[in-house]
């Protein structure tokens, strides 16, 4: 068994029996002896990595060791045994071409997302995103998620942009860039599943008693079509087919292509609005605007069902957020929840919706005790 005999603080090499590989007897920045195994079985080789550990603990030892440092000396002693030097990707590098990638493998939407989290996880870590890929550590994954919090967002949201986080790391851990994914000691949050409830259709009607001429045009598409308020808020009358009495979008979540028929009273309600510019939106003082925040799309909405006498059914999922049971999101499944109620098969629901899987459009469908009886082009009119 290898020992460590004399008080010399010189580096050098020596074999053990048991064992195939040179080890290196230096002094540790503590000033502590140690001995390592080289994992190196030519003798020359040994030495040269043994010579460099002892440098770099020199240097830690008299307080001049930093990182660029240290990675030059690493790379010094791979260059001398014929090795290729350490990858020095940063943090930026690599979520900038993991993100590349997403791009044309993912939908659109899904890159969408990505990309936002890249960009925010980027942000949060400041400088650190120009350090190298190496060095990124659980610290940093905490720093990101209390970024998160602090911005307002949900637990389901950290818990959606850590996961993609964990994602691309797991990548870089297989391309060798780091010896472990830092997001795996990070316990995600809890998340509370929130059911939705429905709008009656007296409620709609309150509520476009109160609306203003965009906010009516929305919500008659959202309850005939089941469309989410930002794809309702980007249509354009160039998507509107009068003659064959449909509208057609591509879903921005899913990036599913959409066409639906025109209710009735929805085609009434355009035919009452109808501008002559292909282009313009068909709720230009909503279009362009964000869903989320205080000021949002969604806390508009809010409002007008206060106005309108409706309870949102608010229910708390942390300490500093609650989410309502009663929102435009609630005119989706009350849309799905009538198809069904109708008696309209789940394929050509599905279809209609824009679900791309059973389990996705189960939640969305709520059964009545005295269904409607009316196919989709008979639900209740609202005008």
């Amino acid at each position: 068994m290898l020992g460590l005999k004399g008080t010399s603080n010189m580096a050098s090499i020596h074999r053990d029996p048991r064992s195939p590989y040179w080890f290196c007897a230096f002094t540790l920045p503590s000033g502590k002896r140690t001995l390592r195994s080289t994992k190196e079985r030519d003798r020359k080789k040994a030495l040269v990595i043994c010579n460099g550990w002892d440098k770099a603990a020199k240097s830690a030892r008299e307080g001049e060791l930093v990182e660029s440092q240290a990675r030059k000396v690493l790379d010094d002693i791979l260059a001398d045994v014929g090795e290729k030097a350490i990858r020095k990707d940063t943090t930026r590098d690599f979520f900038t071409r993991w993100l590349e990638g997403k791009r044309v493998s993912k939908s659109a939407s899904t890159y969408t997302h990505y990309r936002q989290t890249s960009r925010d996880f980027l942000e949060a870590l400041g400088n650190r995103a120009d350090k190298p890929i190496a060095v990124l550590s659980a610290a940093d994954i905490e720093t990101y998620r209390d970024w998160l919090f602090r911005r307002d967002a949900s637990n389901a949201s950290v818990k959606k942009h850590l996961t993609i986080v964990r994602s691309a790391l797991a990548v870089a851990q297989k391309q060798d860039l780091i010896d472990k994914n830092p997001t795996n000691t990070i316990e995600l949050p809890k998340t509370v599943s929130i059911q939705r409830d429905v709008f009656e259709p007296s409620q709609v009607r309150a509520l476009i008693a109160v609306a203003s001429p965009d906010w009516k045009t929305a919500i008659l598409i959202g309850f005939y079509s089941g469309a989410r308020l930002g794809d309702v808020c980007k249509l354009t009358w160039n998507d509107v087919d009068l003659n064959r009495g449909t509208i057609s979008y591509q879903q921005t979540k899913t990036g599913a292509s959409i066409e639906f028929p025109i209710h009735p009273d929805l085609e009434t309600r355009l035919l009452d609005i109808a501008g002559d510019n292909p282009r313009g939106a068909l709720c230009p003082t909503l279009a362009g605007r964000i869903t989320g925040g205080e000021g949002g799309l969604s806390a508009q909405f809010g409002k007008l069902l206060g106005e309108a006498g409706l309870d949102q059914r608010k229910v708390a999922v942390n300490a500093k957020r609650s989410v309502a049971r009663l929102s435009f999101h609630s005119l989706r499944h009350s849309f799905a929840s009538a198809l069904a109620n109708s008696g309209i098969s789940s394929d050509i629901r599905k279809k209609l919706v824009g679900h791309s899987s059973d389990a996705i459009h189960s939640r969305y469908t709520h059964l009545e005790l005295s269904p409607l009886k009316t196919a989709i082009g008979t639900l209740p009119s609202l005008l």
